[in-house]
């Protein structure tokens, strides 16, 4: 029993390690797509699936929430089951799990939780949902110390976990003092989430906690209209050297109206 135990283990460290490798080989920016759409059906992620096989020179970080984080079962819905086994069939997609972590306020012993259930997705023996990392939501941007620890352990326990690829979401520009610690705990950060209308009317020294060497900055848009050129906001991404990207319609993200655009238009870009 031991010993099967530390295949499994090693099986899941191996399997992180190149998942982690196999991520940061690819161009940027990546797509970074909040996927909170329940698949209710084997068509609800259809727009996803097509569009990561029509466009495989890019990258999908793609960002499961099955009930404001894994739930509270080993493993997830079966309906769950099937649609993240699909996405796993793709080489250009990355799984992620969804953890809240109320600023910095939410008991580590949660999130800790919160990520073991991830991580034991690795062990499903039917199919293959394993995820690659985490993406911690409602994540502090402040310099208080207590804050920067909190996130540095949370971003150590997924790793421990061997969820390599970790993801902050501030939503905002990190404060002057923090940028160093949080950009080093995590992967990528997201420091613009807001509406596109917004993006647009900031200026660029103030969309970012630094000038330059975007690699590791995420921007989500939303409230995006139909007739926007996201051809020329993939360029402008590309350009700064974003790390990853997304663009949609709703706030929510319960649309995937956008995905296949954006594909093609990166595709175009890159």
């Amino acid at each position: 029993m031991r010993r099967t135990i530390l295949i499994t283990v090693l099986a899941m460290a191996d399997a992180a390690v190149s998942m982690d490798s196999a991520i940061k080989k690819w161009p940027s920016p990546a797509i970074l797509l909040p996927l909170y759409i329940w698949p209710t059906n084997d068509f609800i992620w259809e727009p996803v699936y097509t569009a990561a096989e029509l466009h495989p020179k890019i990258q999908f970080q793609v960002i499961i929430n099955p009930d404001s984080g894994p739930g509270y079962t080993e493993f997830p819905a079966t309906s769950y089951i099937t649609a993240v086994a699909r996405l796993n069939t793709y080489d250009n997609v990355f799984m992620l799990g969804y953890i809240p972590t109320y600023h910095a306020s939410r008991d580590i012993s949660d999130v800790r939780n919160d990520i073991m259930i991830y991580s034991g997705w690795a062990c499903f023996k039917n199919q293959n949902i394993a995820l690659s990392g985490i993406f911690f939501d409602e994540a502090p941007n402040t310099n208080e110390q207590s804050s920067i620890h909190y996130m540095t352990k949370i971003s150590n326990i997924a790793r421990d976990h061997h969820l390599s690829t970790v993801i902050f979401n501030p939503g905002t520009k990190l404060e002057e003092g923090s940028v160093n610690a949080y950009f080093e705990a995590a992967d990528l950060i997201v420091e613009f989430e807001n509406s596109y209308s917004t993006w647009t009317n900031t200026a660029p020294a103030d969309r970012f906690s630094l000038a330059k060497d975007h690699y590791k900055d995420a921007v989500l848009l939303y409230d995006v209209s139909l007739d926007t050129d996201y051809y020329q906001f993939l360029r402008e991404a590309k350009q700064l050297g974003l790390g990853a990207v997304y663009l949609t319609n709703n706030a929510d993200y319960k649309s995937l109206h956008s995905i296949s655009i954006i594909a093609a238009m990166l595709t175009k870009a890159l």
